[in-house]
């Protein structure tokens, strides 16, 4: 705790009491405001008294009210700055460090009258500082307490932080920075710009028509946001989330996170639980419980993660461990740039079809009770390598498996390949001058060995049919 002191009127100085580096910052920049207005002769300090004040005829730039005691106040007229704190001595820069005891009553202060174009607000009270703010810019800076900025049905740009107690905010239509300390802090936007740094365990609530961006420090806040936002989840416990349409989300760890309307955006969550009522893009999160109503972009996710979707489109990375439940397809694709690394996808709950191309490293694919599709070893750029998975194309409906010209080499095991009928086995865009003779060549290749068949494919890849001693060319397609 410190103690900084202010330029006041009469003689005297204004002690205010301030918990925190940040906070210290904020009041000594106060102080010096007014310290460099004294040297000039270009500010009039007014104690204030209880009840109403109204800005006396000066011609400096600066109008500062002083209020040194609890109570109620009300400001009219030209008053560019007002500083509640604790009355002290003559002016003297020995005064700083000065153990004052800090004013215990509350202030209440009605600004609404102020006529000038903009306020700066500094308040040490330990009881805290109600303030209701006019149509005008501002700072409000409250560096104890609990207290109550009042912007609401007005407009302003404001700069508002407060300490460590449990503060609400009501913010003015207009661009607003927000710093609530620790604490349990309730604020309310207003339409514009809104910047907001959560330090407490917060509840922040906003409006249409606005912009707003929320970094969330502090965690086991609730956030409910519109359209148009941005939430950055930065705190290590979570936090319950909710955005509209076209809004973003970065961090997050084990937080609730819903977003309301038809798209959206997350990156980087770890362990949170995500659901959409419309279309949503996921990027490089780690461990995630997804629910999207829409279509599902899921890029570059990691961990034990469950995915419920209308639609899906999946680019694996290294260490995936996926669940996939879609009611129409989900396409999966296993390469990144530079992965290798093991990936696993297991549908076989899913309502829908999936369509599965494995690259280089080792994949597991469990496919649909539908029609699905597998390709092997499929080449991209900065993912070279032998490809190895294990694929199941699931009872019921007739899958195809198999790989393009050019493919990786490898091995690829097929667990179920004869418990379907129709499952066909297919190399695509060979362009043979005879099918039947290419496929006739292929099965020359084959080996049976423990109930299984295995074929060798070109670019040294193998093909293992688990349970199948009698492969045919029937069930083989070439071109």
């Amino acid at each position: 705790m410190a103690i900084v002191t202010v330029v006041g009127s009469s003689g005297m100085t204004v002690q205010v009491t301030v918990e925190g580096a940040r906070m210290q910052t904020l009041a000594s920049s106060y102080a010096a405001q007014i310290l460099g207005a004294v040297a000039t002769g270009d500010v009039t300090s007014v104690d204030l008294a209880l009840g109403s004040n109204t800005a006396p005829s000066a011609t400096t730039s600066l109008v500062q009210g002083v209020i040194t005691t609890g109570g109620a106040f009300s400001m009219t007229g030209n008053y560019s700055n007002l500083v509640v704190g604790t009355l002290g001595a003559a002016f003297n820069s020995a005064d700083q460090d000065l153990p004052i005891t800090p004013n215990v009553k509350a202030v209440t202060v009605d600004g609404t009258g102020i006529t000038a174009s903009t306020l700066s607000v500094l308040a040490g009270d330990m009881e805290g500082v109600t303030f209701y703010a006019g149509n005008y810019n501002g700072t409000f800076v409250s560096t104890m307490g609990n207290n109550l900025f009042d912007g609401r049905n007005h407009t302003g740009n404001w700069t508002i932080a407060t300490g460590d107690g449990n503060d609400t905010i009501y913010a003015a239509a207009g661009t607003n920075n927000i710093r609530a300390g620790g604490g349990q802090n309730l604020i309310t936007l207003g339409t514009g710009a809104n910047f907001v740094a959560s330090e407490g365990q917060d509840t922040i609530t906003g409006v249409e028509n606005s912009s707003d961006s929320v970094t969330i420090l502090g965690g086991q806040s609730v956030v409910t946001l519109q359209s148009n936002s941005l939430v950055v989840d930065s705190a290590l416990s979570g936090s319950q989330i909710t955005v509209g349409i076209n809004s973003t989300v970065f961090g997050g760890t084990g937080s609730t996170v819903n977003f309301s309307s038809s798209t959206g955006t997350i990156v980087g969550s770890v362990g949170d639980t995500i659901s959409a009522a419309g279309d949503l893009d996921v990027y490089h999160g780690t461990n995630q419980s997804i629910s999207v109503s829409g279509a599902l972009k899921f890029i570059s996710g990691t961990g034990s993660t469950s995915i419920n979707a209308g639609l899906g489109t999946i680019w694996g990375a290294n260490d995936l461990r996926a669940t996939v439940n879609t009611s129409g397809l989900a396409l999966f694709t296993a390469n990144q740039p530079n992965t290798t690394g093991s990936q696993y996808i297991d549908a076989s709950s899913s309502a829908g079809t999936l369509e599965a191309w494995t690259g280089a490293g080792n994949n597991t694919i469990i496919g649909t009770s539908g029609s699905d599709h597998m390709v092997f070893g499929a080449q991209f750029a900065d993912s070279n390598g032998d490809s190895f998975a294990t694929v199941t194309g699931g009872s019921g409906a007739a899958n195809t498996f198999g790989v393009l010209a050019g493919h990786n080499g490898g091995d690829i095991t097929i667990t179920d390949f004869g418990s379907a009928a129709g499952n066909m086995f297919f190399m695509y865009n060979y362009k043979p001058a005879d099918a039947d003779k290419a496929v006739q060549e292929l099965l020359a290749t084959a080996t049976v060995t423990g109930g299984n068949t295995t074929l060798q494919l070109d670019n040294n890849m193998k093909v293992t049919f688990l349970g199948v001693t009698d492969l045919k060319a029937s069930s083989i397609v070439i071109s």
